[in-house]
């Protein structure tokens, strides 16, 4: 089905209606999730924020295929309103059964589960509201529900405002980075011009002078699009914690 979806770039949502694929992960950030599922057998209980047309909850459920009792949380209030329920469909016509749909936005969600389930998850992928204080947001309820030796999964790092969400998180003492997918970054000859000028100058010293945004922009060269970190500890920071690196 995940190839079928991805040669015809389409999906069929429950009206039967053939909608044109958007705002997807793509085949290496599906497979990427599904390496980190498959290459640790105990991971069993995922949650996903943001399902959309359904490939990414079609890469993790197959990843999670023939496990013990397994189970897939989503949280997506518009499953059935601007997708048409093609991503349930997909599921479905797949042939899995042990997800759960939760058609409540994450930021009522995430605290409700959180009550019953904290500590419970062994894998969490983030791919919703992608402004900084909803990313934010999901990202802080995700590292309470994850378990020690889970990992937080965080789609479309490109965006600015997730990225920071990321760099935020990077920083957590409980967290240890797990891999990521990229693409080339986009140069232009503005790029060019001004990374030739500051090129005689070492880069730790523009590091340490330029905003951490502006210093990605002309020096690196690949851009993150899923990052995925792994918790290695309990979240037992101070009360006055805080990172001057972020």
């Amino acid at each position: 089905m995940i190839r079928r979806i991805v040669d015809t770039n389409s999906v069929v949502g429950r009206s039967g209606k053939v909608h044109k694929l958007h705002s997807a992960i793509d085949r290496d950030e599906g497979e990427f999730l599904t390496r980190i599922i498959r290459d640790d057998l105990s991971i069993v209980n995922t949650l996903e924020v943001g399902c959309g047309y359904g490939l990414s909850s079609l890469f993790i459920c197959s990843a999670l295929q023939g496990r013990h009792r397994v189970s897939h949380t989503i949280i997506d209030p518009f499953q059935n309103i601007d997708w048409d329920g093609s991503g349930i469909r997909n599921l479905e016509e797949a042939g899995y059964s042990f997800f759960k749909l939760i058609e409540t936005k994450s930021e009522f969600a995430l605290p409700k589960l959180l009550e019953e389930l904290e500590g419970q998850f062994d894998f969490i992928f983030i791919d919703g509201w992608h402004t900084f204080d909803h990313t934010l947001l999901d990202c802080f309820y995700a590292t309470r529900l994850l378990r020690v030796g889970g990992y937080l999964a965080i789609d479309d790092v490109s965006f600015p405002a997730v990225r920071r969400v990321v760099d935020f998180f990077s920083n957590y003492p409980c967290y240890e980075f797990s891999g990521s997918v990229s693409s080339k970054r986009r140069r232009t000859w503005k790029n060019f011009l001004i990374r030739s000028l500051m090129g005689p100058v070492d880069r730790r010293i523009w590091a340490d002078v330029l905003s951490r945004s502006l210093y990605r922009r002309i020096f690196e060269d690949q851009v993150p699009n899923t990052v995925a970190l792994r918790k290695v500890t309990e979240d037992n920071r101070n009360w006055d914690w805080h990172n001057e690196a972020f």
